[in-house]
């Protein structure tokens, strides 16, 4: 039975799953975003199946990947810390979003040109991806 707080909703109108309502913002240009999270897929009957496992990647032995990952991992251990610790993998992963989120915003006030953007983007993907590459 609906409470005197929430509308009635009409028969026959389906109002989706219980709990919140999903945001999707608007990206500026009139285009929504659609947010995925990581709910596990319905059956037909109800049943909940799980959803493949994302591929890790793989990094090959003595790559520049490899080597850099190991050379970011002696920083870390000449300060005291080691990107094999979760913790430290988050906080490091935490830090280069931010820094990522700094070079997207300088891109879109046209202080980086496309080529400086991509580079540097490409050194932060790289970066990120060390803590997988111990």
């Amino acid at each position: 039975m609906p409470s005197s707080v929430e509308p009635a909703h009409p028969v026959g109108h389906h109002a989706g799953p219980p709990g919140p309502t999903p945001a999707t913002p608007s990206s500026g240009d009139g285009n929504r975003v659609i947010p995925f999270g990581r709910r596990t897929a319905r059956t037909g009957r109800g049943r909940r199946t799980p959803q493949p496992a994302q591929p890790e990647r793989v990094v090959a032995p003595d790559s520049p990947q490899q080597r850099l990952a190991l050379d970011v991992e002696s920083w870390f251990i000449a300060h005291k810390a080691t990107l094999t610790d979760e913790a430290a993998a988050h906080v490091y992963r935490t830090t280069l979003d931010f820094l990522q989120l700094m070079l997207n915003s300088s891109h879109a006030e046209e202080r980086l040109n496309p080529d400086e953007y991509q580079h540097l983007t490409g050194m932060m993907q790289v970066l990120r991806d060390a803590p997988d590459a111990l």
